[in-house]
Order: C-alpha cells, then structure tokens, then sequence
C-alpha cells in the first residue's frame, strides 16, 4: 500500500508518502514504490493512533438489556447492570458485543483502550478471554464495584491479576465508611506491588465536596514511588472543592506523578443530579490540572448501557466536549489532541508508535488538514492503519453537483 500526499505534523509545508509492504511494515518513506493499492490522502495530517484509557467494554451496548435508567443517576445505573444486565452477560454474549465494540474502536482510530470489568457475573474473567484481537489492544482492570469489601471481591479480584488482568482497580468512596475507603486505597497498592501492576481507580466520582480519596491515593502513590504506574479516574468531586483546597491539592497530585483520567461527556451527563439550579458540570478540573504540570487524560467512560445511553468512541468528540465544558480558549485547541495520545499514551504506561521506516505500520491519517479542524469537527479519521489492517472513513460533501468537502472540512489554514 502507498499512501501519498500526507502531511506530517512537524513539517506541514511538505506532502510526504508512506509505503507499507504486505506484512504491515513501513518499508520507506518518500520512495518510489507504487505496487498495491494507492491512497491519496490530498494533504490531510498523519496522527498518533488515539487511545481511550477508561471504558466499561463489559457492559457496553447493553442499553435494551433491561429496564431504562428513568433518573439518569449513577447509582439507578449501576444497580440495573448489577441486578440485571449483568446476568445477560454471558461468553457469548460479550464476544458478540465486543466484536462491534472493537470495529467502533478502530475505525475511530482507536487503538488501544483500558476496559474497567467488574467481578460481578464475572464479567472480568469473561473479558480476559475474550480481549485478543488484532485491531484494538484491550487493557483490563480489575474492577471490584462497589468496593473491596463486598462480598468476595477482594479474592476475586486477586484472581483476575493472576489471569492477567494489567490494572487494579478500586473504588474508595464507594465502600462502606471512611475507614474503609481508606483501607481499600492501601489494598489496592498492596496487590499493585505484589503483582507488579497499574492502579487505576474510580475515585471521588462524585458531587461530594468532602470527598477527598484523590489525596488518599496521591499520598500513597509519592510514598510508595509508583506515582508513574497510578491513575486517577474522574475525580469528579474536585469541581466542587474549593480553591485553597484544590491548588493544595494540585501540588501533591504533581509531586506524585499521578496521572487523572477524566471522562467528560459521561461526567456532564451524570453529575449535578441531585442539584436544582443552578446545576453543576462535574467535571475533574481538566485546565487547571493541566495548567498545574499534571498529565491529564480524556476517556470515552460508558457507551449505550444504563449508565449513559449514548456514545461511539469517538475520541475527538470526547476532547471537544472537554474544550466545552472545562472553558477551554481558541489558543489551546490543539493541545487538547495530546489528551487522547500522548497523556494517555503515559497514564497506561505504552510506548507511542512512531512513524519510520521498519516500524510496523500504527498510524492514522486525519480527515482534515489541522488538529483544529480535527476537533472541531471531531470527523473519524480518513484513513486508519495497524500492520496489515486498515479502515476507510471516505466523505463526500456535494452542494449542486459540486464537490465542496475540502472548503467545508477545512477552514483554517495553517
């Protein structure tokens, strides 16, 4: 395959090629070769491939499993899974779904995801025998919703890390007091080490201004020295802290090395529910903590399930309602790419591919020609590559018979 007239970031002036052999190879960039299908990419920019690092992949498209989430809350959301989409999960069932879940993924770009997979039914196992594919890298965390401390989790959820579940995950203002919270943050780390894994957890998903395990966490990821391998998902709570206590707070987060994963699109959905007007967003600060020196990543969270019965893992479209929702301004548009490749690439501890000869082939070519009108449109990709697979998101815009997809797509200049 030769895919021509593409546009690298760091030297945009230029049209470069790319040619990939039959094994999924890039064998030369710039050359000659023109054997196998030619793609022009007409000057559209070359990308990292995305990652989304926290998904429910478990339950997702489950929305018609059971009854409606008639409050839109978390907590009806979480209980109609548990009580009854869970026990619909079956082996079969979940590869079905997966399969779709998959193919969502990669022609969004999406090549590398973190699927947070309870213990109940387990649903974790499941997925631990039902991840390999050759299009999408699934990382499972080992998730023991609602906490260490119910039923048998805490076993359960050592044998997911002996199966070879990457992460654990963990639930602290979930549990049954304080105290517990406490503890569970401690477990966590405590299996982290034993195991040699990543810590990523659900924490302070909530309005609660006194909720506060982020610091729980932060605290035991700088004196343990694995601040690297720990991530800190929603952390929804700090849109309700108050100043003085969250620039404390941000000054341990970055001493730490932590890194916050934040889920916008779910998060505007679910949070501020309980509120009359005016509502809250709840939403972890997304531009202070960057603003602060902490790596932020963006996640999808739930798609088409009870908890939020939405979404299309559409990564530009999750870093654009994050510019919505967190006052983003139009100079820091493009940073906001990094959220979905670079930040993340660090929160789930990868190695970015690189776009060289003799690498294999693990790269996308945007529909537009900026990372500005990338997320402004928030278009899939025009063309998705891994090895020897690849996915085409051709669109055409025609006003009388008149082709105007560039002049529509593309409406900065560089």
């Amino acid at each position: 395959m030769l895919i021509k007239n593409v546009k690298f970031q760091e030297d945009d002036n230029k049209s470069h090629s790319i040619y990939i052999n039959d094994e999924g190879i890039i064998e030369c960039i710039d050359c000659d070769k023109k054997d196998g299908e030619v793609i022009d990419a007409k000057g559209r920019l070359i990308s990292k491939p995305f990652v989304n690092p926290h998904a429910h992949l478990g339950y997702a498209l489950t929305l018609n499993y059971a009854r409606h989430n008639l409050s839109g809350t978390l907590i009806e959301g979480v209980e109609i899974i548990r009580e009854e989409v869970s026990q619909k999960i079956t082996q079969d069932d979940l590869e079905k779904r997966l399969g779709k879940i998959i193919k969502m993924h990669f022609i969004n770009g999406v090549f590398y995801v973190r699927s947070h997979d309870p213990v109940w039914n387990d649903v974790v196992f499941k997925m631990l025998k039902a991840r390999a594919n050759p299009l999408v890298d699934i990382q499972v965390v080992a998730f023991p919703s609602p906490g260490f401390f119910f039923d048998e989790n805490l076993e359960k959820i050592r044998k997911a890390l002996e199966e070879g579940a990457e992460v654990v995950g963990l639930i602290p203002h979930s549990e049954r007091s304080y105290d517990d919270g406490v503890k569970s943050v401690k477990i966590a780390f405590d299996l982290a080490v034993e195991y040699n894994k990543l810590i990523d957890g659900h924490v302070d998903e909530t309005d609660d201004p006194n909720s506060r395990f982020s610091e729980v966490v932060a605290r035991e990821a700088l004196s343990r020295g694995i601040g690297y391998r720990t991530s800190i998902s929603h952390m929804t709570a700090s849109h309700s802290y108050d100043n003085w206590y969250f620039h404390k707070l941000t000054l341990l987060l970055r001493e730490s090395g932590v890194s916050i994963i934040s889920n916008p699109i779910v998060s505007m959905h679910l949070q501020g529910r309980y509120d009359n007007y005016p509502k809250r967003r709840g939403v972890a600060r997304i531009r202070e903590l960057i603003n602060s020196g902490i790596n932020v990543a963006l996640g999808s969270d739930n798609v088409a399930d009870p908890i939020y019965p939405l979404g299309d893992y559409n990564m530009l479209r999750v870093a654009q309602e994050a510019f919505l929702v967190d006052h983003f301004t139009s100079n820091e548009v493009e940073k906001l790419l990094n959220l979905i490749t670079t930040n993340a690439y660090k929160a789930m501890q990868l190695k970015e591919p690189e776009v060289k000869p003799g690498n294999k082939a693990e790269f996308l070519i945007l529909q537009t020609k900026t990372i500005y009108d990338a997320i402004r449109t928030a278009l899939p990709p025009f063309l998705v590559v891994r090895g020897k697979h690849y996915a085409m998101n051709e669109i055409k815009i025609r006003i009388d018979e008149i082709e105007e997809t560039d002049k529509i797509i593309n409406i900065i200049d560089k």
